[in-house]
């Protein structure tokens, strides 16, 4: 029996070896509109657009069918929460208004979502619950995380999150 896979279907081998992956997504400031704005209008178009590679190919690489996404917004806190429904999609997938409209925060691509969460939150209150929940040693380190643009999330961490903001 080399690894315990011997009686598990390859299914189960695949969530053992990938397990289930959430993510924070952290909106900034753009030139065009306010982090809260991008936010807004992500959600509104039910999509969720990825800003960098590197982003993008961390989604690709851990998304699962079970994927969500929590919405950090700077100078808001945590406000929003989805489910993933898509992998990651090119940017000419969008209709032209919606790809003009979003072209910096799809500029790596997007991922098709379905909001299902909101809060009210701050900046304060969010960061101290994800700097108690991912164990960050100090703020700096937090704010070298936030500053990524995602973090990956395992299910005991984005429980959590969701449970504290209630």
């Amino acid at each position: 029996m080399q690894g315990g896979f011997e009686s598990e279907t390859p299914f189960c081998r695949s969530l053992y070896l990938h397990p289930m992956s959430h993510f924070l997504f952290v909106t900034g400031a753009l030139r065009e509109r306010s982090s809260l704005a991008s936010a807004e209008l992500q959600l509104s178009h039910e999509l969720w657009g990825l800003r960098t590679a590197l982003i993008r190919d961390n989604l690709q690489q851990y998304l699962t069918d079970q994927s969500c996404g929590l919405v950090y917004v700077l100078k808001v806190g945590i406000c929003a929460g989805f489910k993933i429904l898509s992998g990651v999609l090119p940017q000419e997938s969008l209709d032209q208004l919606v790809k003009d409209e979003l072209r910096t925060e799809t500029r790596y691509g997007f991922v098709r979502i379905k909001p299902m969460l909101s809060w009210k939150s701050s900046p304060e209150v969010s960061q101290a619950l994800l700097h108690k929940v991912l164990e960050v040693p100090d703020q700096a380190e937090l704010a070298r995380r936030l500053n990524l643009g995602m973090h990956r999330l395992t299910q005991d961490q984005y429980d959590a999150i969701v449970k504290a903001l209630g």
